[in-house]
């Protein structure tokens, strides 16, 4: 009863998606489950999207729709304030001859049928080395202050103005050191060479050319892919396929994810948005051969993750911690009990034993439960599983 319960909650979350971006015909929905599609369209931080289907559909009540109205202004009122502020950004470094390109959100966003209802953060953007230390002082100057420590991972500022927090990034955030990535790397650079400029609303914004824009949206989901997928990358990389990635200019992109490892990545998730989120099929075949229970398999992950995993509560720590190995492991196991222990903030040097209090934590939870043993052992097969999944869309 509960996995055909689980079956029912998510064909109602993909028709209703299907129905806001592809123009599917919208699904008859019982008035006591729209609450819970709101629950987990918020959860996926794509809440907005089917706003438009669901105030022109007739079946729909009036007091669902006035709802989405509401959180539809909500998006566009937020949308309107970071379009504002980028824009003052763009210009600052063009008047100083700083040339720079804007990374996912707006670049994403622009691809969508109604850009203003795709969810806004941070905004990033890249900049060329040489101008990197330059960009940073020239913000402090005009008001941006630092949100983060200083550089902290090697790749990007953070700073924040108005409400508003940009990272100035030199190259992808944790790109692997070897061919692949050195590969994706220059290719982007060379993106930031014949930069374009798309108009929204008002606003002239300079993003990447069509190829490597694709593979920054791509990579922002291998990125992601273990600690946090959801929806929303998913669904920027689908409107990007739609607009860009016909089988006529797959091939011109499959030069390069084929070097970078990022292929099967990019089949399986393109199957996906095929099978379930109403990509249309007809001229792209090019990600006909994936493999079906794959595809199911990233399905129900990304269902369970979230946008950044924030639907990960206790229920599902064990198997993320077993869906990793080794180094890898220990490392997360660090991160989480830094980020769990308050007593590391007061005092610094107990952030060495972090790893033990995470541990700790985790062996409570499962002695907690009725069956410690039988729920120990299904995080472990569930770990098990995700990492073979993982593996396989990495080759």
């Amino acid at each position: 009863m509960a996995e055909q319960n689980d079956t029912r909650k998510e064909k109602l979350i993909f028709d209703v998606l299907k129905a806001g971006l592809m123009k599917a015909p919208f699904p008859k929905i019982p008035e006591e489950d729209w609450k819970l599609i709101e629950r987990e369209l918020n959860s996926q931080t794509v809440t907005a999207l089917p706003e438009k289907a669901i105030c022109e559909s007739p079946i729909v009540p009036q007091k669902i729709k006035e709802q989405w109205k509401k959180i539809a202004y909500g998006h566009a009122v937020r949308w309107s304030q970071i379009l504002y502020a980028q824009d003052e950004l763009v210009n600052l470094m063009e008047q100083h001859q700083i040339p720079i390109v804007i990374l996912k959100g707006i670049a994403a966003a622009m691809y969508y049928p109604m850009p203003e209802y795709r969810s806004m953060g941070d905004v990033d953007f890249l900049v060329w080395e040489k101008d990197y230390r330059k960009a940073f002082d020239l913000m402090k100057k005009n008001g941006y202050v630092l949100a983060e420590p200083e550089d902290s991972e090697d790749y990007h500022y953070a700073l924040e103005k108005n409400g508003v927090v940009f990272e100035l990034h030199r190259k992808l955030a944790k790109l692997p050191q070897d061919r692949g990535g050195k590969l994706l790397m220059e290719c982007i650079h060379e993106g930031l060479s014949h930069r374009e400029w798309h108009q929204l609303d008002e606003y002239q914004i300079p993003v990447l050319p069509w190829l490597p824009n694709g593979l920054v949206l791509l990579y922002h989901i291998r990125q992601h892919l273990t600690n946090g997928l959801g929806l929303r990358q998913i669904i920027d990389w689908m409107m990007y396929v739609e607009k860009e990635l016909s089988d006529e200019c797959y091939p011109h992109f499959q030069k390069v994810i084929s070097k970078a490892g990022l292929e099967n990545l990019a089949i399986h998730v393109t199957r996906l948005c095929q099978k379930y989120l109403g990509l249309r099929e007809e001229g792209i075949t090019w990600c006909a051969d994936a493999k079906e229970d794959l595809c199911e398999d990233l399905k129900e992950y990304i269902l369970e993750q979230g946008n950044f995993g924030r639907k990960i509560k206790w229920e599902g720590k064990g198997a993320k911690a077993f869906s990793r190995g080794g180094i890898e492991l220990l490392r997360w196991m660090q991160s989480q009990g830094r980020k769990h222990w308050k007593a590391v903030r007061k005092y610094p040097f107990l952030r060495h034993f972090a790893i033990f209090y995470e541990l700790f934590r985790y062996i409570f939870y499962v002695l907690k439960k009725d069956k410690p043993i039988r729920s120990l052992l299904l995080d472990a097969k569930k770990g098990r599983r995700r990492k073979r999944m993982f593996k396989k869309l990495h080759t």
